[in-house]
């Protein structure tokens, strides 16, 4: 019986040094595949990878059509931001912009974009510093992907969704907290 345990035991460290092993290796990757040239298209130095959640996108048009869905949700989302946000707001925004960087469905871009947040942290002070910043990630981008760099003086016009008054305001009816199921229909999400 004393030599079944010390086999066990003798089994189980190997199988602890070997995931010790493998899990601090130089050789891996923050993309989930095996697929050198995916790995090797977009390096990124060892004291900067992270792990994505999401895998790796090789379908480079369905790359692209997310990239510009994505873009544009991102810079309208900074174009309607408050113009003078409470802590509270820019607290949301920035815990925002984390998830949304951590959970791009593409595994490869949500390292690059972990990365470029903590290289240039949200600016979340007014919704023209939230723009500002958002076109300044974006061109860090386009120089990555050797895109020409976007005029960031026509941001805040260009992603003016047109949903507020003239003057850019939300409307009191349509502030979140003052909906109401009542009032909403009880749609039952």
């Amino acid at each position: 019986m004393l030599h079944k345990q010390r086999i066990a035991s003798l089994f189980g460290a190997i199988v602890v040094i070997a995931l010790w092993y493998m899990f601090s290796s130089n050789k891996l990757s923050y993309a989930t595949t095996n697929d050198p040239d995916l790995l090797k298209s977009t390096p990124i130095p060892q004291q900067q990878k992270v792990a994505a959640i999401m895998p790796a996108m090789p379908d480079p048009e369905a790359k692209k059509e997310l990239g510009r869905a994505a873009w544009k949700y991102f810079h309208t989302l900074l174009a309607r931001y408050p113009d003078e946000p409470s802590e509270q707001e820019r607290e949301k925004l920035t815990t925002f912009l984390h998830l949304y960087a951590e959970l791009y469905p593409c595994g490869e871009c949500s390292v690059h974009f972990v990365n470029a947040l903590k290289k240039y942290p949200p600016q979340t002070s007014s919704r023209f510093a939230a723009a500002m910043w958002g076109c300044h990630i974006h061109n860090k981008v386009n120089a990555f992907l050797e895109k020409p760099e976007y005029d960031c003086t026509k941001i805040l016009e260009d992603y003016d969704c047109g949903c507020g008054d003239e003057n850019g305001k939300i409307s009191d009816a349509l502030k979140l907290n003052g909906v109401s199921l009542e009032k909403e229909g009880k749609q039952g999400g």
